[in-house]
C-alpha cells in the first residue's frame, strides 16, 4: 500500500535552462529517473540488511510522487525499478495512466533482489511495446560471447503523441563503470593469469581487477551502445516513427564509450560512402538521408534552438546528474531524432525547456530528500513547430 500526501506548496528545483517560451498544454514535457533501488519491503536490495522500514518506503514513494506533480511530465523513463507495480501505482495516481516493463528483477533467494529494470509510464495511450535484444549475427561479427546480453533489458514502446503521431520510445540502463571483475585464487593455490612462481599482493591483484573490470565494463556499455543504435536503425528504417532514447547511459556521450548513439553522416570516410552505393549523392542529399537517422542530446538542440549566442558558456557550465564524491558527471540523458530538431526542414516539434532536477543532490534536506535517489532527473519540454 503506498500512502501519498498531497501539497501544492511545493519548493521548486532551480533550472539548468530555461527558454522564455512559456509553457502550453500542447507541449509535451519528457523525463528520466533514475529511482535509486526502488523496492517495496519486506523484499530487500542485494543484500538482507538493505530493506526500507514502512516509514523510509513512504518518504522515497511521496519524494517520486511529488517530483511528478510539480513537474507533471508525459513520458517518463524510469530505471533501477525492482518492484514495479507500486510504480505503476504511483504514477497512475498522477496522470500517468499506461505503464510498460518488459523484464522482472531477478530473486536471489528468499526475499532478496538483484537486477533491477527499466519502466516506463505515459499520459498517453502506448501502442506497442517490445524487448530488444542483440541480433546473433551482430554479436559474433563484433567478436563478442555468444552469451553476449545487454545487461539490462532495453525497453522500446510506442506511444501515440497527440498531434505528432506513433514514436518509439526507448528507455535503457547501460551497464555501469563499476568493475565485475574478480581474479579468483588457482585451486593448487597460483595467482590467476600469473606465472607459477609469482603470487600476487593484495594491492596488484586489486588494481588488476580494476584496471581489467573497468575495461571491461566500458567494452559491455560500449557494445550495448551500437547494438541498440542498430536496432533503432532498422527500426527507424522500417517504421519510420520519431524516436525518443532516454536513460541511464552511466557514461558520458563525449568520452567514446558512447559515440554510436549520436554517429553521424558527415564523420564518414568518403571511400565508406563510396563503397555503400552512396557516392553518386550530392551533399545536401547525403545529409538528408543520414539524417534521419541521426540521434542528438536534447540539451545541445535546446540552446542551438534557444541560447545560440552563449553555446559555449551554458556547455561549459552543463549540471552534472550525478556525484560521486565531489566530482559530478552527466550520465542520464534524452536523445532526439530529426522530428525535434529546429534546424531540420522536416521537424515537427522543437525543444523549448530543459532542466536538470538537482536540487536534492546541490542543496539536500534530509528530511525531504534521505531516500529520494543519487541521479538528477532531467526534463525536456518540447513544442509543436507552427
Amino acid at each position: 500500500m503506498i500512502w501519498l500526501k498531497r501539497n501544492n506548496t511545493v519548493a521548486q528545483d532551480s533550472p539548468e535552462l530555461s527558454s522564455s517560451t512559456e509553457a502550453t498544454q500542447s507541449n509535451i514535457k519528457i523525463a528520466t529517473v533514475n529511482l535509486f533501488n526502488f523496492i517495496e519491503p519486506p523484499s530487500a536490495f542485494y543484500d538482507f540488511e538493505n530493506i526500507y522500514s514502512h516509514g523510509q518506503w513512504q518518504k522515497k514513494c511521496y519524494w517520486f510522487s511529488e517530483f511528478l506533480e510539480q513537474h507533471h511530465p508525459d513520458i517518463v523513463g524510469f530505471q533501477e525499478v525492482f518492484s514495479p507495480e507500486p510504480l505503476r501505482q504511483l504514477a497512475l495516481q498522477q496522470g500517468l495512466t499506461h505503464f510498460a516493463v518488459v523484464d522482472s528483477a531477478t530473486l536471489v533467494s528468499d526475499y532478496i533482489y538483484q537486477s533491477p529494470v527499466v519502466a516506463l509510464a505515459s499520459r498517453f495511450p502506448i501502442l506497442e511495446v517490445h524487448a530488444i535484444e542483440p541480433e546473433a549475427h551482430l554479436v559474433a561479427a563484433m567478436g563478442l560471447s555468444s552469451e553476449f546480453a545487454f545487461s539490462r533489458k532495453v525497453l522500446r514502446a510506442t506511444v501515440a503523441v497527440p498531434q505528432i503521431g506513433p514514436c518509439d520510445c526507448y528507455v535503457v540502463h547501460f551497464k555501469s563503470k563499476r568493475p565485475g571483475l574478480a581474479l579468483e585464487p588457482h585451486p593448487l593455490g597460483l595467482s590467476l593469469n600469473a606465472p607459477s612462481d609469482l603470487k600476487l599482493h593484495a594491492e596488484t591483484k586489486l588494481l588488476t581487477e580494476q584496471a581489467l573490470g573497468r575495461w571491461a565494463s566500458t567494452m559491455q556499455r560500449g557494445a550495448e551502445a551500437a547494438l541498440l543504435f542498430h536496432a533503432i536503425l532498422a527500426r527507424r528504417q522500417s517504421a519510420k516513427y520519431p524516436v525518443i532514447l532516454m536513460g541511464d547511459f552511466n557514461d558520458s556521450l563525449s568520452l567514446g564509450a558512447l559515440d554510436a548513439l549520436t554517429l553521424q553522416g558527415e564523420t564518414l570516410h568518403s571511400n565508406d560512402i563510396k563503397a555503400a552505393g552512396l557516392g553518386h549523392l550530392s551533399d545536401a542529399a547525403l545529409a538528408q538521408v543520414f539524417g534521419h537517422y541521426r540521434l542528438q542530446d536534447a540539451y545541445e538542440l535546446f540552446i542551438e534552438a534557444n541560447v545560440a549566442d552563449n553555446a559555449i558558456h551554458y556547455r561549459e557550465h552543463r549540471a552534472p546528474t550525478h556525484y560521486y564524491g565531489p566530482k559530478g558527471s552527466v550520465l542520464d540523458y534524452v536523445l532526439l531524432s530529426n522530428e525535434f530538431d529546429a534546424s531540420d526542414s522536416r521537424s515537427l516539434a522543437q525543444v523549448v525547456d530543459y532542466q536538470t532536477c538537482d536540487r536534492h543532490l546541490v542543496r539536500p534536506e534530509y528530511e525531504r530528500d534521505a531516500y529520494s535517489t543519487d541521479h538528477a532527473p532531467v526534463m525536456v519540454e518540447l513544442a509543436l513547430r507552427r
